[in-house]
């Protein structure tokens, strides 16, 4: 199946950011300290959640140049070489192209080789600039002497192995014959996929990726002296990458290799793959560690969007305070939007009669009883404004006050940082010329940024006999009107629902499309998080809620809600949940699924 979700802001990409500008804004982060460990990491986010970014800053060549008050401390930390590896979309379509066609044993050798020597370049290119004679490096990370007659030796060792020959036996000789190899056998699938007569099969390693890398590592470290020292090969973006590639990494996270750390960066949900399918699978708990870029706390998170919504104002020359920036709205008078609600709406005023809270000031309930207040506060408040003095529901109008602020702006985005530089984009300019983004400038740029992100869920295609959903963003607005009903509808609730739970009665291809809107960012986990200490040995995700970028638009909340199976929300709407189709790129027979299991 095809995993690639597109993304807004789709060139603030940190894999194509030079090494000075990566390094000169990164913001430190949980999720760095808990990646920079030496076990074994699953990393999963949805696109623009930072995953390349916090994946390239643990290179070797990121932390020799990271100049910043906390690289010093990291440098101490990290006890490995972190070896990069990209994944290059077009090389995947080139591989789906062609693996239906490979008839022989010796074809599919050549077309896994593909891969195998995309990661033997980066190898080579990190040793290579650990063992350089000629840079000049301020703080000599991981660098090793390595002398040009133990480089020639290791080059002929290790191209012996690789099946490369390389014209000059040094590592740049080594890279560049690589980089050949990897042309020879790309117009050899190129040929294999348009049945081209092909000539003689070119000559590739032989042993699946465990066991290259375990050959390799153990000649590299014998040469370097180094036995016992670790590499960290960190894979990005690994939704671009096959499945038949993805699944044996995952496995080789058990009984792997003792100097070998693999951590990989995937989706939220990966049709295919699983962590457990075999007695060979990596345990949870045991082999590896898990971390969700989407289980950030909101301290954590705001305290991660000052700093990088504060270097970006830097950036600019501007030097105030990030909150002061952005006009926050007048807090909400409890006791008067009871009362105006009270007024218009007799389901609310039963609520409070039930209460005990009837005619009663906020300043005179016991400070016991006051969270039971607050709880409804912002509910009140959502329900009054679109009620008018005669307690009907008032036409739509422009989002309410409450979004805005420089936390909720914040929040909006899922503190998701390729989503706050994009916002703050839009807002820095009129910092810059009046000091200060109004609440109106604030809800107009939350609604311009959604905008975009609807034109984005748009693009990915849902088949349904239903002429109401035609794609990702029409499930998604179908649900998030479900919610919005529960703030608006006639009964009113003290606990409205909003969160989205999937069950066994959930059929596959619906589950598929609320997997697909979870790598998007639309929808978000609200599993307990295995990140903090939870059971890694269940994978699934049957629970998510929308994300917050959605809520000024639908006029939700910016707090999770109550659950309500998926299936009573696809009826009230009378949606057949088995109509639904996600509309599919290229041929997939397996149904497995990667943190997306139905209960």
């Amino acid at each position: 199946m095809n995993n690639y979700i597109p993304s807004i802001n789709e060139s603030i990409n940190a894999k194509t950011t030079s090494f000075r500008d990566l390094c000169s804004s990164f913001i430190v982060n949980e999720y760095y300290e808990r990646l920079a460990s030496s076990s074994n990491t699953i990393l999963v986010g949805p696109r623009g959640s930072g995953k390349t970014t916090l994946m390239r800053m643990l290179e070797v060549r990121s932390l020799e140049h990271w100049e910043a008050e906390e690289a010093k401390l990291f440098r101490r930390k990290v006890s490995f070489s972190g070896v990069f590896i990209p994944t290059d979309r077009l090389w995947k379509r080139q591989y789906d192209n062609a693996k239906d066609k490979v008839k022989n044993h010796e074809d599919s050798l050549v077309l896994s080789s593909q891969f195998i020597y995309h990661i033997l370049e980066q190898l080579v290119q990190s040793i290579s600039f650990r063992t350089s004679r000629t840079l000049k490096l301020d703080h000599n990370f991981r660098h090793v002497e390595l002398s040009k007659q133990d480089e020639v030796e290791l080059v002929s060792c290790l191209a012996k192995q690789w099946h490369v020959k390389p014209h000059i036996n040094s590592l740049k000789g080594l890279v560049i014959s690589i980089a050949l190899k990897k042309s020879e056998v790309s117009n050899y699938i190129s040929d294999i996929s348009f049945k081209k007569s092909t000539s003689e099969a070119p000559k590739v390693v032989s042993a699946d990726i465990s066991e290259v890398l375990n050959t390799s590592i153990t000649i590299i470290n014998t040469y370097l002296n180094e036995n016992g020292e670790k590499w960290a090969f960190l894979f990005d973006e690994l939704e671009l990458a096959p499945d038949e590639i993805i699944q044996p990494l995952i496995d080789c996270m058990r009984g792997g290799h003792q100097d070998i750390i693999l951590k990989l960066a995937l989706s939220p949900y990966h049709k295919g793959i699983n962590i457990t399918n075999s007695p060979e699978s990596s345990m949870k708990n045991q082999d590896l560690s898990y971390i969700d870029l989407t289980d950030i706390s909101e301290k954590e998170g705001l305290k991660f969007a000052t700093s990088l919504c504060t270097k970006m104002l830097i950036g600019k020359g501007i030097f105030s305070d990030i909150e002061s920036c952005f006009i926050s709205p007048d807090e909400i008078a409890i006791d008067q939007v009871f009362h105006s609600l009270c007024q218009k709406d007799a389901d609310f005023y039963q609520y409070l009669n039930s209460k005990g809270f009837l005619g009663i000031n906020y300043s005179d309930v016991e400070p016991t009883r006051r969270p039971q207040f607050r709880k409804v506060k912002f509910i009140a408040y959502l329900r009054d404004l679109r009620r008018n003095n005669s307690g009907q529901k008032q036409a739509r109008r422009r989002p309410a006050d409450y979004y805005a602020g420089f936390e909720n702006i914040c929040k909006s985005t899922e503190f998701n940082p390729r989503m706050i530089i994009g916002i703050m984009n839009m807002f820095i300019p009129i910092i810059k010329d009046r000091n200060r983004v109004t609440i109106s400038e604030q809800i107009s740029g939350l609604q311009s940024y959604f905008e975009s992100f609807r034109s984005l869920l748009s693009t990915i295609a849902i088949d349904s006999s239903d002429g109401r959903i035609n794609n990702i963003y029409d499930l998604v607005d179908k649900i998030a009107w479900f919610f919005n009903n529960e703030i608006y509808g006639d009964k009113f609730s003290s606990q409205p629902k909003g969160v989205i739970v999937l069950d066994r009665d959930t059929p596959r291809e619906l589950g598929e499309a609320i997997g697909l809107a979870l790598n998007a960012g639309a929808l978000i986990s609200t599993e307990n998080s295995d990140s903090k200490g939870g059971d890694l040995t269940n994978e699934s995700i049957n629970s998510c809620r929308l994300s917050y970028l959605f809520s000024h638009h639908y006029g939700l909340l910016l707090t999770q809600q109550g659950p309500i199976d998926l299936s009573r929300i696809m009826k009230s709407k009378d949606i057949n949940s088995g109509s639904i189709r996600v509309v599919r790129t290229s041929n997939y027979n397996d149904d497995r699924q990667f943190r997306l299991e139905l209960k």
